[in-house]
């Protein structure tokens, strides 16, 4: 028997079941095998107020047995009773009945009720003589007295669902106590389809074996679904017996699905086709012109593949792909399929539809069938486009030593001047960014010039010199360099699509691009259409997440983030969690990026190219939200730790997340200096929409001395983000309350919702300071109710809306510095002032506070600072 599991993500459910029985005394929760009806059952007594009077388990094996189901309840009962009449029904209902009027029975699987026990669990709701909690099968035939209660109106009926994603990953975080990375929640949820008593069995059964496992803090499922004992039964007998006309159905289905209805019905009959699909092992859909027919749940064809011996496997995938091969391969998707299953037949494999179905495969993000498939390519004979596309799918793996090798013989096998570039600027690509430790691309390009150009110039390599310039800093070089790469409608696709990628890298962080959306796209259209370039299409696209946060499009954003979310394949899950952390973190939800940000962390090992400081940093800048310092500082360090050397342009992330660390830990004024020494390095690079963002952050954290800079900036980049900035900055400057208020509703009703509560908490701040109290009091209010949805952020303009006597930026930040535990001295060398005027703020914040001495103000500043989270493991 597997552990019981921790109630979790079914309160909605609760509640609405409770409700019901207070209404109805009666409450049936019905949905089908697995979904939880009896985990919520059971929880709903175990919280209710009133005597239980047990819990009662129908069989089918005591369905033949007359009150069968009632004996454990009815210890008067003879278990000998063979029949029964009227007076033993009465009987069973008086039993149940007596005593308080507000006892409860729980009935599970009424839906196997015999009659006689129906009839009683009828009566006693019908007379309400007791509280009655019912659970029933969907879809199985249930004793009349039983739906009559909720065809009658008698009883209220709630039907569950299978858990949504969503669902299940707050169960998994439940019972695992920590975060799952994002591939792994997924293919949990997909594996198990909502159906939490499988996904149950299914964790036991992976975590015993070994294949979930924790890593960096991290659960990661590695591997392939063995279904274990316990799990193979519930799957086995959820099938039950099969003709064998019906089990080459589903064993048709597990080797290829979906299949066309017609297909599988001349493979294997109509009538077997019709009877599992009526049993609901098979579900058949529409797909435009035809039906499609598809395994009703995964774990189906886990037990049917683990019960197909391997010959029969391999003739199944050759009938198969000879009845596509019939068909002509009409439909997207079919010589990706042929290729699949004759991988796996004694079938000879043409290198050329090999390569054409990874591209396919790289496309739908499912990049271990893309590698197998390239193999297997080169072991039939595939030559210069096989071992480049490996090559590329290796690097964007982080596999860099294995790509590197790859890439070396595929410059060999190159058998013209443009196939032995495209594997150079590879290469480049993977010595610059993906090696680790790195390595200069740029001495590699020096290098193949001036071995194969005579010295001069190579403009095939223009677009990769162009992201070495862009990365590096040199924006405006990399952008008209890029620029001219795109505007060659000549060039081929893989340089198009690296152009637009640096395109777009580099257009998000210096803002004003009003073009941006349609460079994105054509380089996601691009890349996926090459081999060499499929697997970076959300690389790009997370760039019009950057674009959409830094100036502030937030309807972009939402567009761009549905658009991963439609991807399929293992590979997806991790970018998916970072479009959706970075927009968190834009919208003021801290812990949900932080959530986000660390589930895509173990996809990107090390530096990860870049994208392993990227996310750290963010993560300490929503830690630094919260307030909590230690956190914040841990993921500062794992930021630099983990930043990469050829990558500066990203630094303002860090930059970012150091302001926050220092601010969390009380030092508002370093938090400042940092802000305005990033915003200066964003404006040498020319990255003006980073830039936009420090000089704001500068501003929330209470710095008056940005207005002019933050106007110059909204005239040269005019975006939302620029406009509201300058705004908050010129009210605060002015030290104008009604206008900060003004401001932090255009902030809110731009979904910058954390920012807003800063614009409102700054307004209370000037409001009271001017002895203004009633607009004070309104501002304040206003600032918790934007405050609320950001999941417990605490920052230095809310702190001090709330402080019931204000202090000053410099005394507050003493006091903090004393709460952490710090002495006079130790505070001194951290502010850069005396001893003498730490003593001197102490004590007019002591005196402001009311408090009597050091020692209180240390307990007053120290409360509530405490840690809300951790750092990553080492």
């Amino acid at each position: 028997m597997a552990e019981a599991w921790p109630f979790a993500a079914r309160d909605d459910d609760l509640a609405a079941a409770e409700k019901a029985l207070g209404e109805h005394g009666t409450v049936v929760l019905g949905g089908p095998a697995g979904v939880g009806k009896s985990r919520l059952a059971r929880e709903l007594a175990a919280r209710d107020h009133g005597a239980v009077l047990g819990v009662v388990r129908a069989t089918a094996s005591a369905q033949e047995i007359p009150l069968g189901a009632l004996l454990d309840v009815l210890p008067d009962l003879d278990p000998a009773t063979t029949s029964v009449d009227l007076s033993h029904v009465r009987d069973a209902v008086a039993a149940l009945a007596g005593g308080e009027a507000d006892r409860l029975l729980v009935v599970d699987d009424a839906h196997l009720l015999d009659p006689a026990s129906a009839t009683v669990v009828h009566q006693i709701a019908a007379g309400r003589q007791a509280r009655l909690v019912l659970t029933v099968r969907s879809g199985e035939p249930a004793p009349d007295a039983v739906t009559a209660l909720w065809k009658d109106g008698t009883a209220a009926r709630l039907d569950l669902a299978p858990f949504e994603e969503h669902q299940t990953h707050a169960v998994l975080a439940s019972v695992l106590d920590t975060h799952l990375e994002a591939g792994t929640a997924r293919r949990l949820h997909d594996t198990a389809r909502g159906n939490v008593l499988w996904l149950h069995h299914l964790v036991d059964g992976e975590r015993a074996a070994g294949r979930l496992r924790q890593d960096g803090g991290s659960w990661i499922w590695e591997g392939t679904v063995a279904l274990s004992p316990a799990l193979d039964d519930l799957v086995a007998t959820r099938i039950g017996t099969l003709t064998d006309d019906e089990r080459r159905v589903l064993e048709l289905l597990s080797v290829s699905e979906p299949l066309g209805l017609g297909m599988l019905e001349r493979l294997a009959g109509a009538a077997a086709v019709e009877e599992v699909s009526q049993r609901g092992l098979v579900s058949v859909e529409p797909d435009g012109e035809r039906w499609e027919v598809r395994l009703g749940h995964p774990l189906y064809g886990e037990s049917v593949r683990a019960r197909t011996s391997v010959p029969r496997a391999r003739r199944l995938r050759s009938e198969l792909s000879d009845a596509l091969a019939r068909t002509g391969g009409r439909r997207a998707g079919d010589g990706l399929r042929r290729a699949v299953l004759d991988l796996g037949s004694d079938r000879p494999h043409d290198p050329d539809e090999l390569v054409a179905a990874s591209v396919q495969a790289s496309g739908l993000r499912d990049f271990r069938l893309a590698e197998r498939l390239l193999r297997a390519a080169i072991a039939a004979g595939g030559g210069f486009p096989a071992r480049l596309g490996l090559a590329h799918l290796l690097d964007y793996e982080m596999r860099g030593e294995e790509a590197d090798a790859v890439l070396e013989e595929t410059a060999d096998v190159a058998a013209t001047p443009g196939e032995r570039e495209q594997a150079v600027i590879l290469r480049g690509l993977a010595w610059h960014f993906q090696a680790d430790p790195p390595r200069s691309g740029e001495e590699l390009l020096a290098a193949e010039e001036a071995e194969h150009h005579g010295g001069s110039r190579n403009p095939a390599f223009d677009p990769l010199r162009a992201m070495f310039l862009g990365v590096s800093g040199r924006v405006h070089e990399s952008i008209e360099l890029a620029g001219a790469v795109l505007a060659d409608d000549t060039r081929p696709m893989q340089q198009q699509a690296l152009a637009a990628f640096v395109v777009g890298h580099v257009r998000s962080l210096t803002g004003g691009a009003r073009d941006l959306a349609a460079t994105i796209e054509r380089g996601i259209e691009t890349a996926a259409h090459n081999p060499e370039t499929a697997a970076v299409a959300c690389n790009v696209g997370y760039m019009e997440i950057v674009d959409a946060d830094l100036g502030g499009h937030r309807e972009t954003a939402r567009h761009r983030l549905e658009w991963v979310r439609g991807l399929g394949g293992p590979q997806a899950p991790p970018f998916v969690a970072l479009y959706e952390g970075r927009m968190a973190l834009s919208a003021g939800r801290p812990r949900t990026a932080i959530g986000a940000l660390e589930s895509a962390l173990p996809a990107f090992p090390g530096h990860g190219g870049g994208w392993g400081a990227w996310a750290s940093a963010m993560i300490a800048q929503s830690y630094g939200t919260l307030g909590d310092a230690a956190a914040a500082r841990t993921w500062v360090e794992e930021a630099e730790r983990r930043r990469h050397p050829h990558i500066p342009i990203i630094g303002f992330e860090n930059d970012l997340a150091q302001a926050w660390a220092a601010v969390a830990a009380g030092s508002t004024r370093e938090g400042i200096e940092r802000t305005r020494a990033g915003a200066e390095r964003c404006r040498g690079r020319g990255i003006h929409a980073a830039e936009v963002v420090l000089r704001q952050t500068s501003v929330r954290f209470g710095d008056r001395e940005q207005a002019g800079r933050l106007a110059e900036l909204d005239r040269l980049l005019a975006t939302p983000r620029s406009r509201l900035a300058a705004a908050h900055a010129a009210a605060l400057a002015r030290s104008d309350a009604e206008r900060l208020l003004a401001v932090a509703e255009q902030l809110h009703d731009a979904g910058m919702n954390l920012e807003a509560a800063d614009a409102a908490g700054q307004a209370a701040t000037t409001a009271r300071s001017a002895q203004r109290l009633v607009v004070a009091a309104r501002a304040e209010e206003r600032a918790r109710a934007l405050a609320a949805p950001c999941e417990d952020a605490t920052t230095p303009a809310l702190q001090a809306a709330g402080a019931p006597i204000p202090l000053s930026a410099r005394e507050r930040e003493v006091a903090v510095l004393a709460g952490e535990g710090l002495t006079n001295r130790q505070i001194a060398a951290r502010l850069h002032v005396s001893v003498r005027t730490v003593e001197s703020h102490v004590y007019r914040a002591c005196t402001r506070l009311g408090l009597p001495d050091r020692s209180a103000l240390v307990a007053v500043a120290a409360t509530g600072r405490g840690s809300s989270g951790t750092g990553p493991s080492r």
